[in-house]
């Protein structure tokens, strides 16, 4: 089981990170070391956006690294991933490493970007020519 004081330190950066990138930012951490998988999640910030709570169970992300080595694992960052409900989300997954190497706890990130791409999409459309070139005519 993680201490009191680490987790108390992930809730402190979860709280600090989605307090500064708002509302479409979760932070989610799962405490592999209670060998409770279906019931990983230990702290979780903006669970809206993935529609978990605590208690929750794990994603497929989580279910990959219980079943690899963890000599293995590697911090999986800025990836993407889509909801049950369709929504695209910008992810990070970071393994928490205890005093022996394995894999207690994950941090993981991810920032619902549903919004701005179809920002990006209509922007790109707007500002489309019918020439390829950006420079202005003179």
């Amino acid at each position: 089981m993680l201490s009191k004081a680490t987790l108390q330190m992930l809730r402190q950066i979860a709280h600090g990170l989605c307090s500064q990138f708002g509302s479409n930012c979760e932070v989610v951490v799962h405490d592999l070391s209670l060998r409770q998988p279906d019931s990983s999640i230990v702290i979780i910030e903006n669970g809206h956006v993935s529609s978990r709570k605590l208690g929750d169970g794990p994603s497929h992300i989580v279910l990959e690294a219980l079943r690899a080595d963890p000599a293995t694992l590697e911090d999986k960052l800025s990836y993407l991933t889509r909801t049950h409900d369709g929504r695209i989300l910008k992810s990070s997954t970071i393994y928490i490493r205890d005093k022996d190497g394995s894999v207690a706890a994950i941090f993981a990130i991810n920032y619902d970007i549903t919004l701005m791409l179809a920002m990006e999409e209509n922007l790109k459309q707007f500002t489309a020519t019918d020439q390829d070139q950006r420079e202005p005519e003179r």
